[in-house]
């Protein structure tokens, strides 16, 4: 049986893999020390943790979501934890990651944003040559 037949999607895994580790992060990069970085991680798991199932069925759930992960992208530095290069580094990516997730539910396009050659678009119908107006051949 696919995930996706019971209503599983793989935005839904992604979110809910990355509040684990929101949850589990003070402890496993060992920042648990920092008592503003563990109320932070706290807040974020019981005020968005319910959001997290919801980002596919409801669509302001994932823009709330969208801001969740930027907040905590950038709340080392606004909470005074930064000094602790594992907190930030984990916070940041988490949180950058937490937002592409949200961003995708959400159905914002982040495809423009990446670098790369631009598409060229070809038709279908053979080129034939364009003869100037009033030429005869």
């Amino acid at each position: 049986m696919k995930l996706s037949s019971l209503g599983i999607d793989k935005l839904n895994i992604a979110a809910g893999t990355l509040l684990l580790w929101v949850a589990v992060g003070p402890w496993v990069w060992g920042y648990a020390g920092s008592a503003s970085a563990v109320a932070s991680h706290v807040f974020f798991i019981f005020a968005f943790g319910p959001l997290t199932l919801l980002i596919l069925a409801l669509r302001p759930a994932a823009f709330v979501l969208l801001v969740a992960g930027l907040w905590l992208a950038i709340s080392p530095w606004l909470l005074g934890y930064a000094t602790n290069h594992s907190a930030w580094l984990s916070d940041l990516v988490t949180g950058v990651l937490f937002s592409v997730v949200a961003g995708r539910a959400a159905g914002i396009n982040l495809s423009p944003l990446r670098r790369g050659r631009p598409k060229r678009h070809t038709s279908s119908t053979p080129s034939r040559p364009v003869e100037a107006a009033g030429s005869h051949s």
